[in-house]
């Protein structure tokens, strides 16, 4: 079976057209999703930041990474499953978007990178964990993990827009 037709079949599911044409279910996921992204995108923006040494500089960065992880991850979490659910009910829709597909690949990189600080630059921290700022590697990490939101975050607000039949006419790409 091709992605298309999965995409396809998936689309035709009594639980894709429940979630489609319930005049609660949709908008209340949607709310859930936006939920969990400003509270996972809000941390991650503040530990971003910090490891840039632009605030909170005379807070230790393993103390910021401490405390705000578990709201990220929460955050994440939600973000991702209620952003399943939204696929789910209309795939046919949101896999036709040039701004939805770029939107997942990108997502793996935003992943990537969390990776990348969390093997390579945070194990190093007890080094530079009182300095203004991280070294190169966090400040990279940082401004790659911003950068990646903000055009993850647009993209997902374009897909809204370009998956609906309205404006589909309307080319991003």
């Amino acid at each position: 079976m091709s992605l298309v037709a999965l995409v396809h079949w998936i689309n035709e599911t009594a639980f894709s057209q429940y979630l489609r044409e319930s005049e609660l279910a949709f908008p209340l996921t949607e709310a859930i999703h936006l939920i969990g992204l400003g509270i996972s995108v809000g941390t991650i923006v503040w530990v971003d930041l910090r490891l840039m040494g632009k605030v909170m500089r005379d807070v230790r960065i393993s103390e910021v990474v401490s405390r705000l992880q578990p709201w990220a991850i929460g955050g994440f979490t939600v973000m991702m499953l209620s952003g399943l659910l939204l696929f789910l009910g209309k795939p046919d829709n949101y896999y036709s978007t040039a701004a939805f597909k770029l939107k997942m690949l990108l997502l793996p990189l935003a992943g990537l990178n969390v990776l990348v600080f969390h093997r390579r630059v945070f194990p190093n921290v007890a080094r530079w964990d009182e300095g203004v700022a991280a070294p190169w590697q966090g400040r990279m990490v940082g401004a790659v993990s911003m950068s990646l939101w903000i055009v993850i975050i647009v993209l997902g607000r374009w897909t809204a827009y370009f998956a609906d039949p309205l404006y589909r006419s309307m080319r991003l790409f």
